[in-house]
């Protein structure tokens, strides 16, 4: 499995995932309740950095979605 970066407002973390979508996800699922949220989820295989080429930017709603989460207006 790949290592991946992740990273969404103040969350930061590393995971081992076999792609990207499902890294974004562990990602979340690492969260606690003092982590902010940004509006995109971007994953990177070569450390912590905002929306760039090469850098993969998923909408936190996506993301939210597929971690079975519900999000509130």
């Amino acid at each position: 499995m790949a290592k991946y970066y992740v990273k969404s407002g103040t969350l930061e973390v590393v995971v081992s995932c076999p792609d990207f979508f499902e890294a974004a996800v562990a990602g979340l699922r690492k969260s606690s309740k003092s982590d902010v949220l940004g509006e995109f989820f971007y994953v990177d295989e070569r450390g912590f950095r905002g929306y760039e080429v090469g850098v993969f930017a998923l909408p936190t709603g996506d993301v939210a979605r597929a971690a079975g989460w519900r999000l509130s207006r």
